[in-house]
């Protein structure tokens, strides 16, 4: 045996004899085996199967030699009482940094479906303002040729589409060039995963075709946000609105208050609209829909009660302050 086997050996000993936690075992004697941090010892115990999991068989182990019959064990001597670590985890908004100030949201643009005038009026207006930060919030592109749902074969044309897409993204980052500009994955951008991994298994790990490299957003310099994915800016929890189930209806935003009860803005919907709740605390809960910039009358809901629209949140000490707007013929109102 090798010094650095019996080494290892010794610290397997040690820790199966140790009445400390793993991580406190981690903390306690990484110096005592020359490792200069409790993660150093860590990840060379995992490394040579030295876990938790380990430990615990092993004790079980010694105790059927001892009594013979399961029933007998002592749980109290095993870490968890020998439950095998859960494979779960919760999945959380993240933080936009702190130091954003004036974030302009545009969501459901629908590109190749967008519709012109309404983008460029929102584009214009985002420029004017100064903002220093851009959230696309999903739905940005439309996937329209891998849609699961009845498709026009006159408008199927996916390499038009990518290119389409492609030339948005280029255009976006040539108008916004000096801040940052994060993409969060809507339903439509989910279109496209899923038919990697419904009918092209064996292409979905190629790096290559992974979303944000085939649609150059990693080049571009764009922050992916995953389509489950929250964004907390301040004290507002900002969505895309699939991440809801039933998210819709007459008036959405009362429904997102009734769903998420904190201050909350999402798209998804393509109708501006407004909640707004007073707490037992004489505090207010608001939440806001923002319109769309595709169009509002499509052949699939040609009575759609839909607008055109965006948003621009203003973050002050932590408080945000949301500015719905609404496209109306081209003119912000």
């Amino acid at each position: 045996m090798n010094q650095k086997t019996e080494k290892y050996e010794q610290i397997k000993d040690h820790y199966f004899k140790s009445h400390l936690n793993l991580t406190e075992f981690h903390k306690e004697h990484y110096k005592d085996y020359n490792y200069k941090s409790p993660k150093q010892l860590k990840d060379a115990m995992i490394m040579q199967g030295i876990t938790l999991r380990a430990k615990n068989e092993f004790i079980l182990a010694q105790n059927y030699k001892q009594s013979g019959d399961y029933k007998h064990y002592n749980l109290d001597s095993l870490e968890n009482f020998g439950i095998a670590e859960s494979i779960g985890q919760d999945h959380l908004p993240f933080y936009l940094p702190e130091q954003f100030k004036k974030v302009g949201i545009l969501s459901d643009i629908h590109v190749p479906f967008h519709h012109l005038e309404s983008l460029t009026c929102a584009i214009k207006y985002l420029k004017d303002q100064e903002i220093d930060c851009l959230y696309l919030n999903g739905d940005i592109f439309d996937v329209y040729s891998l849609s699961a749902h009845q498709k026009d074969p006159d408008l199927r044309d996916f390499p038009r589409e990518v290119d389409m897409c492609r030339e948005f993204m280029q255009r976006i980052r040539d108008i916004f060039k000096h801040i940052p500009i994060y993409f969060k994955l809507g339903n439509h951008e989910n279109r496209y995963a899923r038919i990697l991994q419904n009918q092209a298994e064996e292409f979905a790990q190629i790096h290559d075709l992974q979303f944000e490299i085939f649609f150059h957003l990693e080049r571009l310099g764009y922050n992916m946000v995953q389509d489950w994915q929250g964004c907390y800016m301040g004290d507002l929890l900002v969505l895309h609105g699939h991440e809801l189930y039933g998210s819709g209806g007459a008036n959405p935003a009362q429904n997102l208050l009734n769903k998420v009860t904190c201050n909350a803005l999402m798209g998804h919907v393509h109708k501006t609209s407004f909640a707004m709740k007073k707490t037992g605390f004489k505090e207010f809960i608001k939440t806001y829909t923002t319109g769309c910039l595709t169009y509002t009358s499509p052949k699939y809901m040609v009575m759609a009660q839909h607008n055109q629209g965006f948003a621009i949140v203003e973050i002050e000490n932590g408080k945000s302050n949301v500015h719905n707007k609404v496209i109306k013929d081209g003119k912000v109102l």
